[in-house]
């Protein structure tokens, strides 16, 4: 056996080798360097927003039970609060599920007694001052609202080790969690410029974040927002394999096979 072919048998261990190389220990840390905690612990999670194609449930309540049983399906007032004030009466048979409406294409819902109601765009807040401006000392005295987003959700995908859809527990989700969900960055995925694509006033916005810098936590897409999508791109010196415990057993056994190569060779 010459030379020659046992330098042809131990290029592609020497190759795989190399190509595994190309990603650094550095490149896969993430939170690079000292972190400031003076710089970085003030933040502000930024309320969501309703968009078109999200599900709301809305509560209402008031200082007289009977009234508010308009505006919330199921909710009928009975005699066994009598005796109680008007507000506990309401609470009492008002249930804090509400009713669940659905934003459509134009960003309107439709609420009982009221019609349509433009609310895309709208947080929490701003919906109460919507109802307040249609319901308060007009339908209702003293009404107040529970409102929640049922269909919270960000898709995570590229190279990550479960890309899907994953729906949000809680709403101040942040970057890092999201990657979680997913089953973390892949080997070779990019930790310094993660694609962030979110829809804000009716167009499509996107951001690049770097998750090695401390600089991300003052990042306003280090928290998310329902609907955003997460793309983790791959570094160009990926092998094009199943994964890489695939590769490590590739190289074993080219590895084996030089050796037994070279003992041939040597006790010729």
């Amino acid at each position: 056996m010459t030379r020659k072919f046992l330098f042809r048998l131990l290029m592609p261990t020497i190759l795989l080798a190399y190509l595994s190389s190309c990603t650094t220990y550095k490149q896969l840390q993430y939170l690079q360097g000292d972190i400031d905690s003076t710089k970085y612990s003030q933040f502000k999670v930024p309320e969501q927003r309703i968009q078109k194609g999200d599900q709301i449930s809305i509560a209402v309540f008031s200082d007289n039970a009977a009234a508010s049983a308009l505006f919330n399906s199921g909710s009928i007032p009975t005699s066994a609060g009598a005796g109680m004030s008007a507000s506990a009466q309401g609470a009492g048979n008002v249930s804090a599920a509400g009713n669940v409406y659905e934003v459509d294409q134009e960003g309107n819902i439709f609420f009982p007694q009221i019609g349509k109601l433009n609310v895309e765009g709208l947080t929490r807040d701003g919906m109460k001052s919507l109802l307040d401006s249609k319901l308060k000392d007009k339908l209702l005295i003293n009404p107040y609202y529970v409102i929640r987003f049922l269909n919270l959700k960000i898709t995570v995908f590229g190279d990550v080790g479960s890309p899907g859809v994953y729906p949000l527990v809680r709403e101040n989700t942040n970057i890092f969690e999201a990657l979680t969900l997913a089953g973390d960055m892949t080997f070779f995925g990019k930790r310094e410029n993660v694609l962030i694509i979110r829809e804000k006033d009716g167009k499509r916005v996107f951001a690049r974040i770097d998750v090695t810098k401390p600089d991300v936590f003052n990042s306003p897409y280090y928290y998310l927002q329902q609907n955003d999508i997460v793309f983790v791109d791959m570094r160009k010196g990926k092998i094009n394999t199943q994964n890489q415990a695939w590769v490590q057993n590739i190289t074993l056994g080219l590895s084996l096979m030089s050796g037994v190569a070279f003992l041939i060779n040597l006790f010729r």
